[in-house]
């Protein structure tokens, strides 16, 4: 989880478009694709675990919460702000639904797919071939359709729709496999086939922001590549130096409340500090990002665990 956020930040970050920044803005919405399916495969763990009620009762708590400190800090900086940052208004869709972090695409995604888990997980485990397959044809004809036609503008009802199910395939296979329970090194050779396949095309597209279609076949095939690129992370990270593994795991302890600021932070230091130092504006904002996470992330904990012993 701690590479797939930093991976989503330094996506969104556009202060510098130098090498090696320039490669995950073209490259760097793999780390949603880490998201869902690690998701997929905790949400089985907790359904395992857990009855139906008690599964939404903690997604529940994990995310709204959450969401909802955010969002008012996010909203009240923007009303205070004033016209000043209007463009962020425009950019991020800040409004009043921002209170509860709605102006973010992955929480209506999440929400949706946390919702319908319980039904994807009966599916699975009695049909998992047949439930996949018309997974991928529900995806394919939404790349055709409504996606094709919404593009970018996934600020409503169809476009949440489109977006979730662009994604839908990815969390459904973290699922399947922590259904399966078994990850082969055939299963590894066939996924890194995927992956490979899927970085050559988005080359051979030359990055084609215009295509949805052509974006939407990249993430699907990516998709099915995702499991091999988590083995190979896992690969490095074990090899590396105790303490990259330790601010990894700090990442990844905070993905939520990190994903819910940082692009809002950015956007705030590109609008105001437009001439200043781009390699300032990234420290800066990478700091105040994780400052604003990890003090989010303990307030709601206190105040989850004050309700607790009120009740």
């Amino acid at each position: 989880m701690g590479v797939a956020i930093l991976s989503i930040m330094l996506f969104h970050q556009y202060f510098t478009s130098i090498f090696p920044f320039n490669l995950f803005h073209n490259f760097g919405y793999w780390g949603v694709d880490v998201f869902l399916l690690l998701s997929g495969m905790g949400i089985v763990n907790s359904l395992e675990k857990h009855d139906v009620c008690t599964f939404y009762k903690r997604r529940f708590m994990r995310i709204i919460p959450i969401c909802a400190l955010c969002g008012t800090i996010k909203y009240s900086i923007f009303l205070l702000l004033g016209d000043s940052v209007t463009p962020i208004k425009d950019g991020l869709h800040i409004g009043p639904w921002s209170i509860v972090s709605l102006d973010l695409w992955f929480i209506h995604a999440i929400i949706i797919l946390y919702a319908i888990s319980p039904i994807l997980y009966l599916l699975l485990k009695k049909r998992p071939i047949i439930t996949f397959a018309c997974i991928l044809l529900i995806s394919l004809c939404n790349s055709l359709t409504l996606l094709s036609q919404i593009g970018y503008e996934w600020f409503s009802l169809y476009g949440i729709t489109a977006w979730t199910l662009e994604r839908l395939p990815v969390f459904t296979l973290g699922m399947w496999l922590s259904i399966e329970k078994k990850f082969n090194k055939r299963k590894i050779l066939i996924s890194i086939s995927f992956l490979l396949t899927a970085f050559i095309i988005k080359i051979i597209s030359k990055i084609d922001e215009t295509s949805c279609f052509v974006f939407n076949c990249v993430c699907l095939i990516l998709a099915f590549g995702t499991p091999a690129l988590i083995q190979v992370t896992i690969y490095v990270l074990q090899r590396s130096p105790s303490k990259i593994m330790e601010f990894l795991q700090l990442c990844g302890n905070h993905s939520l409340e990190l994903y819910l600021v940082h692009e809002f932070i950015f956007y705030i230091l590109m609008i105001h500090y437009v001439n200043c130092n781009p390699w300032i504006l990234l420290t800066v904002g990478f700091l105040l990002s994780f400052i604003l996470a990890y003090l989010s992330k303990k307030a709601t904990t206190k105040i989850i665990e004050s309700l607790s012993k009120w009740h």
